[in-house]
């Protein structure tokens, strides 16, 4: 299994499309294209970072292909509402990474 981190500048105003566009295409691969899931996060600086885990690049670049081939889907950075400025792959040595679900209550927002 590959991780990877993306890190993208987001056009002012553009946020919170980006981040819903990036949640429908992450849903959109992970159904339809084999992508094993992702979290957003945001920077101190307003970068928007994702983690991403594939089962190998090849199969992302895959995915990212046929993903794209659609020019009528909207992909922010197609539409220059977002710029991909690092891209980090990862091997995973190990994971103790706990899931939302399972988090403990002092993990909660109040």
């Amino acid at each position: 299994m590959k991780a990877a981190i993306y890190r993208w500048k987001v056009a002012p105003g553009d946020e919170e499309y980006f981040a819903r566009r990036w949640h429908e295409i992450t849903e959109d691969i992970m159904r339809d294209h084999g992508g094993g899931g992702s979290r957003l996060h945001r920077a101190e600086n307003g970068d928007f970072v994702a983690y991403a885990r594939w089962p190998s690049k090849e199969a992302r670049d895959k995915a990212f292909a046929d993903y794209s081939k659609d020019l009528n889907r909207s992909i922010p950075q197609r539409e220059g509402k977002a710029e991909l400025i690092e891209e980090v792959w990862l091997d995973i040595a190990d994971d103790l990474l706990i899931p939302e679900a399972d988090l403990p209550d002092r993990f909660r927002t109040r």
